[in-house]
């Protein structure tokens, strides 16, 4: 006989706890249209259009420059990682700079999960040994 009070009151419970609408009330619908996103502009700002130039740009950069840039730091970044590989294999460590075999919380050493921050793979290595970063410096310049 407990068993059924308990059952109401369980129920009661969670409908209240859930948030259910009072009769006659509906949920409000979701929003379709996200103006409210962009602080209700209907229309990109002059910027995002093609070929629009932003106000302090100069009018004659080429848009290729940034682009080889990006390449050639994509490429010095690959040699340098190729070489910190080479140098840690020497020396027996494992691709974080430690002794192979070390197991990590979280799967890695480059997050903090207390603070959320994440830290470069390369810098985290040449923080633990600067002669790593000094052996393939001098590598990178041949």
């Amino acid at each position: 006989m407990n068993h059924p009070i308990r059952a109401l009151a369980l129920l009661s419970a969670a409908l209240l706890f859930s948030g259910c609408p009072k009769n006659g009330e509906t949920r409000p619908e979701p929003v379709e249209d996200p103006s409210y996103r962009d602080a209700g502009q209907s229309t990109p700002p002059p910027s995002a259009v093609s070929g629009a130039t932003p106000v302090n740009a100069p009018e004659s950069a080429p848009e290729s420059a940034p682009q080889a840039e990006t390449e050639a730091q994509d490429a010095n970044r690959a040699t340098m990682e190729n070489c910190v590989d080479r140098w840690l294999e020497a020396r027996k460590m494992d691709m974080y700079g430690h002794p192979e075999g070390t197991m990590y919380a979280g799967g890695t050493p480059l997050f903090n999960e207390a603070t959320g921050e994440s830290t470069d793979r390369l810098e985290y290595i040449f923080k633990r040994h600067p002669e790593a970063r000094q052996a393939c410096a001098g590598q990178d310049a041949q």
